[in-house]
């Protein structure tokens, strides 16, 4: 037995000693996971009588995928660029409302190993958040936010069809800035996170709700060190 549990104890620092970074190191992650988005604040229809239409958002599950590039300061401290794709939005219990957007995102966040060659990083930062897709549906029916194709003839008499943005697409902000919070372990290379985004741009213009995006994201990736 005592010898079982001094091979345990062998084995798991020799995977310990894979799960850090090393200083003046580059590493890429590619990551993959679930993600479940929010909104704050609550629905209400000023068109309707008072008290019809009032109803409080809830999260929408998706997937998420991004990439990540790291750089090892010293052996506990590193900073982290990345690249991503995330489903955000909300919706009321019945559906009859939902918000619907597509963001490419960029963090940069900043890592702390609090245990040396255990793996466990904590990370914060700020982060760089663009809508590539909007769609709104208000009583069931859903409405494209981005783009009207409008026929367009040119000097030739062809017509040419032109995308041309909504009025609806208007009354979005296209553009979020957020504060990502994330706790991640690594084991064996593979990487295990957990990350909070807290928006700090209203989604949309005049919503007297102001409500703004929230977002968990649960990824694994997969670490590959690139040398100095």
């Amino acid at each position: 037995m005592k010898k079982l549990f001094l091979l345990a104890i062998a084995m798991m620092a020799s995977l310990n000693m894979n799960a850090q970074i090393e200083e003046g190191n580059w590493y890429v992650t590619p990551k993959v996971g679930v993600s479940v988005a929010d909104m704050t604040g609550k629905l209400f229809d000023l068109t309707k009588e008072e008290g019809t239409y009032n109803s409080t958002l809830h999260p929408i599950t998706s997937f998420t995928a991004g990439i990540e590039w790291e750089y090892g300061f010293t052996d506990q401290f590193g900073i982290a660029f990345g690249a991503g794709y995330a489903h955000q939005g909300s919706k009321t219990d019945d559906e009859l409302f939902k918000v619907s957007m597509d963001y490419f995102k960029i963090p940069i966040v900043l890592e702390y190993y609090p245990i040396p060659n255990f793996g466990l990083a904590m990370k914060a930062g700020v982060q760089i958040d663009f809508a590539a897709r909007k769609r709104m549906k208000i009583d069931g029916v859903e409405y494209n936010a981005d783009f009207d194709i409008v026929a367009f003839r040119n000097i030739w008499g062809k017509i040419i069809p032109i995308p041309r943005e909504n009025e609806l697409s208007r009354q979005f902000n296209k553009v979020d800035v957020s504060i990502p919070l994330a706790l991640s372990y690594e084991f064996y290379n593979f990487v295990v996170e957990a990350r909070y985004n807290l928006g700090l741009i209203t989604v949309m213009k005049d919503d007297p709700e102001s409500s703004k995006h929230r977002l968990w994201q649960f990824t694994l990736g997969y670490k590959i060190p690139l040398g100095e």
